[in-house]
């Protein structure tokens, strides 16, 4: 969807706008969709350009605007759902989120230990007299 060597220049929202202008125009003429139908529409496309910018940024924080971006684009695709009709309860839609979270979590790791002083790929060899 979005060009493989961009700068982010603005070219994600550039493209997330021509998106969301496009769904507006197919709702406008030929979908029979309400304005709240099109906005969680719209709201799940940006979703997903935010998940795009945070990977191809490489987020410097471990991992943690991924996660971030991913929660985000469930929690979208949830609204979407129930916007086209999805009948959940609180309680599982809660129970969604979480199973989501956890998988992301297990998927999208942060680091738990320091790193090593040593450089990678750097053997050290201790030699003895005699």
């Amino acid at each position: 969807m979005f060009p493989k060597n961009s700068q982010l220049t603005g070219e994600p929202a550039l493209w997330a706008g021509l998106v969301a202008s496009g769904v507006q125009l197919l709702a406008a003429f030929w979908l029979p969709w309400s304005d709240g139908q099109v906005a969680a529409v719209n709201a799940v496309v940006l979703a997903a350009a935010g998940i795009w910018v945070a990977f191809t940024t490489k987020a410097t924080d471990n991992g943690g605007s991924i996660k971030a971006a991913i929660l985000g684009f469930a929690q979208a695709g949830i609204s979407l759902a129930v916007t086209f009709g999805w009948h959940a309860t609180a309680e599982q839609t809660a129970c969604l989120m979480t199973f989501i979270g956890l998988v992301v979590a297990v998927f999208v790791r942060q680091t738990s230990r320091p790193a090593s002083s040593q450089a990678p790929g750097v053997r050290i060899e201790y030699k003895t007299s005699g």
